[in-house]
Parts: structure tokens; sequence; C-alpha cells
């Protein structure tokens, strides 16, 4: 009997241990479907925000391929917003899958305690009157023999006691865990309701976008029209950054290839800081959804016409404040035609463009901080939608300046 009460201790602490474990594991699961969740808060955020452009530019024919961009990169938002929702419900079906594996485990235990219970009681019982605990005492030899025959007695319904009370324990736990298992699934149900409302959201999207597109194919010519334009103020922007850093060599009487070497010990600190900070820069615009995106993008309309993009565009609401993203000094501020006013602030090794600004706050040669206004968003007459384009280059010391892709740079909204 010793040794079953020896045996009944070690599992309990055998139990306290698994559920020690299980209780790790859970919370580790719970941080991840945190995680998960304040994804998919965020992009529904966008997918709002993106809306509220979309309602702006609804009545605005000159908005057209603008409103285009904007469903686009909404097709963007409600796929990553399915996928998110598809890596919540394969997380929580795992979960349901745990914890259901635990249900049947500690099911199975409970069962063998009952049964072993069952058991005692039954031999108990048969042999009631061979253990008749008077008559069993006082047929002892001796006084020691009685105080272990009592003893045996004594622990014996101790054991009995402490089953019934690990058994009650434990349907305990398994009743919390089946509580967990029921949550979980409704929890599923939740999610799979949210991903078909959000796919039929994204047909929703797609047929929209399919009809604008079409209404531009009819405009083609305007369109290319539209899009050489562009071509041409993107080339004129190219221009004047050239520029800058032909200025910046003449001013520390180098070449644009041997900049980076010129540099002061206060612009390297700088350019370090800058880096460290790589994938946290805050945006330049407290507000806005990313339309145009780094590098070659194809026409939505003319597929045969790619669109090179040195940075990338954001669209924000009307007149919304330009903040410098780093601190550095403004080194060149110019005018194109149909670009607006452009601002360039150099960051130790590090430049950035911010273009199609009117209402420009600071002048060549000033000391700027991070997130200080330095313009606003150009905004035609009558919209409440405008979009900001924004560069990153970085003067190396292999190279020619190297532009970058500053979404890699600025922070998650």
């Amino acid at each position: 009997m010793i040794n079953s009460l020896g045996f009944l201790k070690t599992y309990r602490w055998f139990l306290c241990i698994v559920l020690i474990l299980l209780l790790l594991e859970y919370g580790t699961f719970a941080q991840a479907l945190q995680n998960l969740e304040e994804q998919r808060t965020k992009v529904l955020l966008e997918i709002e925000e993106t809306s509220r452009f979309l309602s702006e530019t609804q009545k605005d024919q000159k908005k057209s391929l603008e409103r285009l961009n904007l469903l686009n990169a909404q097709l963007g938002q409600f796929k990553r917003l399915i996928g998110s929702i598809d890596a919540e419900i394969a997380h929580t079906e795992r979960q349901i899958n745990e914890t259901s594996d635990q249900a049947r485990k500690m099911s199975g235990e409970i069962e063998k305690m009952k049964e072993e219970y069952a058991r005692l009681i039954h031999h108990t019982y048969k042999n009631r009157g061979r253990y008749n605990k008077l008559v069993y005492v006082l047929s002892a030899k001796d006084f020691n023999e009685a105080y272990r025959r009592m003893k045996y007695f004594q622990q014996y319904s101790d054991y009995r006691k402490k089953q019934v009370a690990e058994i009650k324990v434990r349907q305990e736990e398994l009743r919390v865990v089946m509580e967990q298992l029921a949550a979980k699934k409704n929890e599923k149900l939740k999610l799979l309701a949210e991903q078909q409302k959000e796919s039929k959201r994204l047909e929703a999207v797609k047929t929209e976008q399919n009809k604008e597109v079409n209404s531009l194919k009819l405009q083609e010519r305007t369109v290319k029209a539209q899009l050489t334009a562009k071509q041409a103020q993107e080339r004129k922007l190219q221009n004047e950054i050239k520029k800058m850093f032909e200025a910046e060599a003449k001013k520390q009487n180098t070449t644009v290839e041997n900049l980076y070497n010129k540099l002061t010990p206060e612009e390297l600190l700088l350019a370090d800081n800058f880096r460290g900070n790589r994938g946290r820069l805050p945006w330049p615009t407290e507000r806005g959804i990313i339309t145009g995106f780094f590098g070659n993008q194809p026409h939505p309309v003319v597929k045969s016409l790619p669109v090179p993009n040195n940075g990338i565009d954001i669209t924000t609401v009307g007149g919304a404040d330009v903040r410098v993203i780093f601190e550095g000094e403004v080194t060149k501020i110019t005018g194109i035609l149909g670009a607006n006013m452009n601002v360039m602030v150099k960051h130790g090794s590090y430049f950035t463009v911010y273009s199609n600004l009117v209402n420009v706050s600071v002048k060549q040669g000033d000391k700027v901080k991070t997130k200080d206004i330095i313009g606003k968003v150009y905004t035609e007459r009558g919209s409440n939608a405008a979009v900001l384009h924004f560069e990153i280059w970085e003067a190396t010391s292999k190279s020619s300046p190297q532009v970058l892709n500053p979404e890699l740079w600025l922070g998650r909204k």
C-alpha cells in the first residue's frame, strides 16, 4: 500500500509538470494567435482607408487611373487579409487538434482511475468479513502488531479518499479543457464566416476593377498621353536628382562616385543611424496607401508599356502634410511642370526625395528633424485625395549613388 501511495504522489507530480507544459504551450499558441489578429486588424484598417480614398475619386473622371491604382492596391490588401484569416484558421485547427488529443488522454486516464477505484471497492466488499477492523486489530499477538494493523487501515482509507479526490480534480481539468475546445471550435466557425464575407468583398472589388479597366481601355489614347507626360516628369525629376549629386560632389571637390569617402564623422554617424532604422522609419505622410510600387511595373491598362518607378507613390488625403522621415539637411528644392515642387534632404550618405509638393516650408540648407513638416501634397481643386512621390537614394563607397526601395525602409502602418 505504501508503494501505491508513492506511485500516486509521483503520478500527481507528473500531472503537474504536464499541466505546466500545456499551459506554456497554450500561452505560445495564444501569443501567435494575437499576432495574427493584430495583422488582420491592420489590413482591415488599410482597406477602410483605401475605401475612403475610392469614395473621394468615384465621381472624378480625371482621377480614373488613380482610382484604378487604388482598386489594385485594395485587391492586394484583400488578398493579404484572406491570407491572414487562412493562417488564423490553420492556427486554430492546430489548437483544436492539440486540445482534442489532450481531452482524449485525460478521459482515458480518468477511466483507468475509475476502474482502479471500482476494483478496490469490489475487493473491500468481498473481504468485508475477513477484514473486520476491530476483530483484525484485537487478534494481533502484541501491541506493536496491533498498531501496524491500525496504520494499515488508516493508510488504506487515506488512499481511497485520495483516489476519489484525484478523480474529481482530473474531471474538473477535463471540463476546463472541453470548454477550451468548444471555444476554439466556435472561433474557427467565426473565422470561416469572416473569410467567406471577405472573399465576397474581394470579388466585388475585382468586378469594379474590371469595369474601370474596360472604361479606361475606351480612352486608351488619353491614357497613353497621360503616361507619356508622367514619364517625361519622371525623367526631369531624375535629372534634378543627378544635378543634386553633382552639386554635392562639387561642394566636396570630388566626383559623384567618391561622395561617400568625403563624408565627415558626423555624417557617417547620421548615415549609420539612418541605416539602423531600416524598416522602422516613419511615413512621409501620416495617412496613406501605396498605389505605385518600386521598380518596373506593368501599366494597369496598357500592358505593353511598363511603368518605371524609382520610388513609391503614396495616395493620401488632399492637402496632407509632408514630413521628413529622418533628421538631415535640405540640399535642393526644385520645381517641375506637372510634378510641382520637389524637396531633397540629405541624411549623411542617404538622400530622400519628396515630389509633388506645394506650400514648401523649408529652404536649401535648412536643418530638419524627423517628422518636421516640409510642405503639403498637391491636390487638384475639388478633389480630396492626392499622390506623393517618394524616393530614397544612397551614396556608396563602391559605385554611383544607388536608388533603394522605400517600402523596405518605412515602418509598417
